[in-house]
């Protein structure tokens, strides 16, 4: 039997499946996670500002109510100044890393402290938008129902049983806390693992 033969093909069939990246560019972006972090904060800040402009269409294309409509706009315009306040710092913090070349130790570590800091202020955000987007969002649907019950004066101004208040209570509270969880497990996903991958990068810049 021929080894060298044998060996000779695995080795062929083994660089057929290796495939060399398309450019430069796209290595940097697969393999650092500060490039990472900035595109993904990039794209993110676009997805933002669209919903913001979705939100304060859907008014003007879905007849409402007029109370719905007035709490659906005045909440929508609160939660959206506090939306833009923490794409400010996002966008802050991307021009203040646009010229991070070298990575070295101190650039770096400067990168975890700043995008650590944006991210307690996008979660700050979430906490305070989380607390207003439920009677938003019931304004939205209930303001769009026209039949003879106002539900959403009723709702909104809490003419309803004792019972019915306790549970209207306590489904506002539980989907506050849903909200806020699913948006802090969202932004780990999305910049929390590559935070991660930084800190290792230090630790072995370190040993």
């Amino acid at each position: 039997m021929d080894f060298d033969k044998i060996k000779e093909l695995m080795d062929d069939e083994n660089q057929d499946d290796f495939q060399l990246p398309n450019s430069l560019e796209d290595l940097k972006e697969s393999q650092m996670p500060i490039a990472k972090i900035r595109k993904t904060m990039k794209s993110e800040i676009a997805m933002q500002l669209i919903c913001i402009v979705i939100f304060f269409v859907f008014p003007a294309i879905v007849e409402m109510e007029e109370l719905p409509r007035a709490v659906y706009l005045i909440l929508m315009f609160i939660t959206s100044l506090m939306t833009l306040g923490y794409l400010a710092k996002m966008v802050w913090f991307l021009r203040r890393t646009s010229n991070v070349g070298q990575q070295t130790k101190e650039t770096i570590l400067n990168f975890i402290h700043d995008i650590k800091l944006t991210m307690e202020v996008y979660k700050t955000g979430i906490i305070a938008g989380s607390l207003l987007l439920p009677v938003s969002v019931a304004a939205m649907f209930m303001g769009t129902l026209h039949d003879e019950t106002d539900r959403f004066s009723e709702w909104f101004l809490l003419q309803m049983p004792t019972s019915t208040l306790l549970l209207v209570i306590f489904g506002y509270l539980l989907s506050c806390v849903f909200i806020y969880y699913i948006t802090v497990k969202w932004a780990d996903q999305l910049y929390g693992v590559h935070v991660r991958k930084l800190e290792e990068i230090l630790k072995q810049m370190e040993e």
